[in-house]
């Protein structure tokens, strides 16, 4: 049976009242030590809270399908469309991303839920644990969980905006001075994710089976994947196979799913709610009757109208008998603006807007196909181990294996891996760092614009220096006020 991970969404709710909405405005500091935090509940309950801002309910958390961070990436993808269309989709999917604030725009997973602020609270929180008399080694453990979420949240942030600020200690404890710090560079900001990542190595369990009552909580298995999506969009190709090489060591226990488990395909399977915490999750948001529940349902179902969709063109890249594009993963009702991306098994929900299939964000797949891509540019040539690792998810999609003849050269080899990773992690937020990191965005965009009917000049988002997506305009404005200019990322109006 799968145990609760948010064991007290109520007691993390409670203590979120007591924090502030911006950085400046914390307010632990008013609030007696003596009263709280003073118990290891109290610390538990404070952890909590981090894994609700990392998580996936409804319209909010940091994978929430409809404004999570792997969702409004691979929208400025050529595998997205969305039928809604206006301020919100437009700009994403045409790549027009120099446009006004709005709800779903480029610019708000900067600010949306505070984002920001909540890695300063788990700075304050890390330094409120310190103090409380409990078990050392689950007050250890607490603290990894806290700098892992720290770490993680600041990744999917410098992804897509760069630098981001980070606030030291002695300014979060002093709120009432309302000091408003400028963006670290994006060097400082990376420099930041490493050491908050590793300083949670040799503490946090390799990975979590399912059914434990601790399933769904930070583990070094999710640390090394992050790491390794790190050095890879750094390009520290060394770095990025340590990582990869790491993760494949027996004791965290990955492999592919292979089973069909009722379903058309092991890849269908992978995505079932009946085969929940399968060998090849990583880490995935753990979805709970009566807690937490996903919309996946609602927004590429014609529940609400034609909502998001796969492209036509995109689907067309498939080859002839791959299992990833089969009938219950993507379903073409006719229509003109594209095919249902379906994906997770819809059978348990409620109705389309609660599915309580866990949602994944990292898989052992992704893990496979990066490190072949690091052997080969780190090598600077196409390896057997390379072509076997590609092969190894090539064939589970019920395709034939590459041979070396197939792949005679480095650009053949990275060409075919970025189509085999389209294809298997379509709509899990790979697709725009893949595209970037192979310095193929912009010609992709621009494609994307002519299939579209876009006209004019090509836009600022398929130029290589608006890869970042920009501030939005309340940021800027923060920073003018603390007398910080030039804080948006180049080439953006304010």
């Amino acid at each position: 049976m799968k145990k609760i991970l948010f064991f007290n969404i109520i007691a993390a709710a409670t203590l979120m009242l007591f924090t502030g909405c911006e950085l400046t405005s914390e307010e632990y500091s008013k609030i007696s030590s003596d009263l709280y935090p003073t118990t290891e509940r109290d610390a538990q309950d404070m952890v909590t809270a981090a894994y609700v801002a990392l998580g996936n309910n409804d319209y909010s958390g940091a994978f929430c399908c409809a404004t999570g961070f792997h969702l409004l990436s691979d929208a400025a993808t050529d595998q997205f469309v969305c039928g809604w269309g206006g301020a919100n989709w437009y700009p994403l999917v045409t790549g027009d991303l120099n446009n006004e604030d709005g709800s779903r725009n480029p610019r708000r997973l900067w600010s949306d839920e505070n984002r920001i602020s909540r890695i300063g609270r788990m700075e304050l929180a890390i330094d409120r644990i310190k103090g409380i008399a409990m078990d050392e080694t689950l007050k250890n453990r607490y603290i990894a969980e806290l700098e892992c979420g720290q770490g993680f949240l600041a990744f999917l942030l410098w992804d897509l905006y760069g630098g981001i600020v980070i606030a030291d200690l002695e300014t979060l404890k002093k709120p009432e001075d309302e000091k408003i710090l400028p963006r670290k560079t994006s060097d400082e900001t990376v420099a930041y994710i490493e050491s908050k990542l590793k300083s949670t190595f040799n503490i946090l369990p390799k990975t979590i089976p399912y059914g434990n009552a601790n399933y769904g909580r930070f583990t070094e298995g999710l640390v090394h994947t992050i790491l390794l999506k790190l050095y890879m969009q750094t390009k520290q190709w060394a770095k990025a196979e340590t990582e990869g090489r790491e993760l494949m060591k027996p004791e965290y226990g990955y492999a592919l799913v292979t089973d069909k488990g009722g379903r058309e395909s092991a890849y269908a399977n992978i995505f079932s709610d009946a085969n929940e915490g399968n060998s090849e999750t990583i880490w995935a948001v753990n979805e709970l009757r009566d807690f937490s529940s996903h919309n996946w349902g609602a927004h590429v179902s014609d529940w609400w109208g034609d909502g998001y969709r796969m492209r036509r063109e995109f689907l067309n890249t498939f080859e002839a008998g791959d299992t990833r594009n089969g009938t219950q993963l993507i379903v073409d009702d006719g229509r003109a603006m594209g095919i249902q991306p379906l994906k997770y098994e819809m059978g348990n929900a409620d109705n389309l807007e609660a599915i309580y299939t866990d949602w994944i964000v990292y898989r052992y797949a992704d893990v496979l196909t990066l490190l072949a891509e690091a052997i080969v540019k780190k090598n600077n040539s196409v390896t057997p181990e390379a072509i076997d690792l590609l092969n190894q998810v090539r064939t589970r999609a019920g395709l034939a294996v590459y041979a070396a003849a197939d792949l005679p050269d480095v650009n053949t080899f990275i060409d075919k891996l970025l189509w085999e990773r389209a294809h298997e992690l379509w709509f899990e937020g790979c697709r725009r760092q893949d595209l970037i990191r192979n310095d193929r965005y912009r010609s992709t965009m621009v494609q994307k614009r002519l299939e579209l009917g876009e006209s004019g000049p090509v836009t600022p988002a398929t130029e290589e220096q608006y890869h970042l997506f920009p501030l939005p305009s309340s940021a800027i404005n923060e920073f003018r006020k603390g007398g910080f200019a030039n804080q948006q990322n180049p080439g953006y109006g304010d």
